[in-house]
């Protein structure tokens, strides 16, 4: 078993998210995962414009999915 993750970048203010989106990645672990989902999550956000982050209260959600993997994706 692999997990991929899975994240959106949201909006506190409006309710809303944009689509999803998989990084290339895939982990080992689910723990593996998360700790890598909130680093991601992080880097995302000091990548963003400050104000624009201010302003539309964005956060990035994110989470595991357990994936199965084929003979042909091992």
């Amino acid at each position: 078993m692999k997990f991929v993750i899975i994240m959106q970048i949201c909006s506190a203010l409006s309710g809303t998210c944009q689509e999803a989106y998989k990084p290339a990645i895939q982990f080992g672990t689910f723990y593996d995962c998360g700790i890598s989902g909130y680093s991601i999550a992080g880097s995302a956000i000091k990548k963003m414009d400050r104000e624009l982050v201010e302003k539309d209260k964005l956060y990035v959600r994110f989470g595991c999915i357990e994936k199965n993997l084929k003979e042909e994706d091992a």
